[in-house]
């Protein structure tokens, strides 16, 4: 519920700052947000970035949807269809960022664009795992696989409550420079958020769910309640340094 509240939050923010300067004509306005957001003449960089972005919005609406227990049982027709759109828009999204990654990404990042492109390939073969079980009607795999993709694509989502909770606990950048946007603090956390935290902890999750004793179950129920609380305090620090002072 945490996850999902705050990626309605970031949809509500991205519809209405990236998709409010295009139907206002003025692009420029991304690179108040974003480095090199809008850059002229290129105009499939702009593309992509658009696509990237936009496409953000349906698959966290989409993934919301897709979690939900009654509309799997009550509305089998609409989460098939939900889905396809969903594995559909992650692919087009992780290409999209993989071509900015490589085309505009400032060298001294280079450790943030490997964990991204590895995020990347981890999102494009999650998807298809998943789609591959659910047309094999294996459902126990089909579920597993689509949370793990649910959880790659986060990854930009759970960079950016990162980067706030840190700002926030240190009341500053420590660990990496703002101008460049680059340092050892945030190699760890692309590293950890795009590639190895939330799919260790979901694994962690699926073991636990066939554990025959009660202490492993315990344990990783404590890791996703600390998990839970961390994921809160960067929803609220992000919420508050930068999506709602850009929507008001």
């Amino acid at each position: 519920m945490v996850a999902l509240f705050g990626q309605l939050l970031f949809s509500l923010y991205v519809t209405l700052v990236y998709g409010g300067a295009v139907v206002t004509g003025d692009t420029e306005r991304w690179n108040h947000v974003m480095p090199r957001g809008y850059v002229p003449g290129d105009t499939a960089g702009n593309a992509a970035l658009m696509t990237h972005v936009l496409i953000a919005v349906l698959i966290m609406l989409g993934g919301g949807l897709q979690l939900l227990p009654a509309i799997r049982r009550r509305l089998p027709a609409l989460h098939r269809w939900v889905g396809r759109v969903y594995m559909i828009s992650v692919m087009l999204a992780s290409l999209a960022g993989l071509y900015l990654t490589w085309t505009r990404g400032e060298p001294s990042r280079m450790p943030q664009h490997i964990a991204i492109s590895l995020n990347a390939i981890i999102i494009v073969t999650c998807a298809v795992f998943a789609w591959r079980a659910a047309r094999a009607r294996n459902f126990s795999a089909h579920r597993q696989w689509a949370l793990r993709t649910f959880l790659a694509a986060g990854g930009v989502f759970f960079f950016r409550l990162g980067v706030f909770l840190w700002l926030l606990i240190n009341r500053g950048p420590v660990g990496f420079d703002p101008e460049t946007f680059s340092g050892p603090f945030l190699t760890a956390l692309a590293f950890g958020v795009y590639v190895f935290v939330p799919l260790t902890a979901l694994q962690g999750y699926f073991v636990a769910q066939q554990a025959v004793g009660v202490w492993g179950p315990r344990v990783m129920a404590v890791v996703l309640v600390l998990l839970s609380f961390l994921s809160m305090g960067g929803v609220a620090s992000v919420t508050m340094m930068l999506w709602w002072p850009a929507i008001r």
